[in-house]
């Protein structure tokens, strides 16, 4: 289980990129361009890769779970990219979509917290 330990932080940069993207803020479309990878500007590219993004980090959060045993991290991070999602691309509102990766960043912090506090044995995977 330990392949897993950072997978959900690896999701939310690739979400935070492709949203970041789909906002049209400028810095990141400014390094996007000046290195050559300006086709990744396109809403055809960037939502099915903040879905896979997305998914990853959920991913990772569901596998900290199972070892923590605790679900708040996973809701956290469940609502927080659903909510991103929404806020990127079908009803785009830049500001609650920052708020959204914030809390996918938060949910991060939390699974990192749960998983250094003593909490219910949780029986290791076969």
């Amino acid at each position: 289980m330990s392949e897993y330990r950072h997978l959900d932080k690896v999701g939310i940069v690739g979400s935070a990129f492709a949203a970041l993207c789909c906002l049209g803020t400028l810095a990141v479309l400014a390094v996007v361009s000046a290195i050559g990878l300006g086709f990744l500007i396109n809403d055809v590219i960037l939502a099915p890769l903040l879905i896979a993004s997305l998914v990853v980090t959920l991913w990772g959060l569901a596998a900290s779970w199972k070892r923590h045993g605790r679900p708040w991290a996973l809701l956290l991070g469940a609502v927080a990219g659903a909510m991103l999602f929404l806020f990127s691309f079908l009803r785009p509102s830049p500001g609650l979509a920052y708020t959204s990766i914030a809390l996918l960043v938060a949910a991060s912090l939390l699974n990192v917290m749960l998983a250094r506090s003593p909490g219910p044995a949780v029986p290791p995977a076969r």
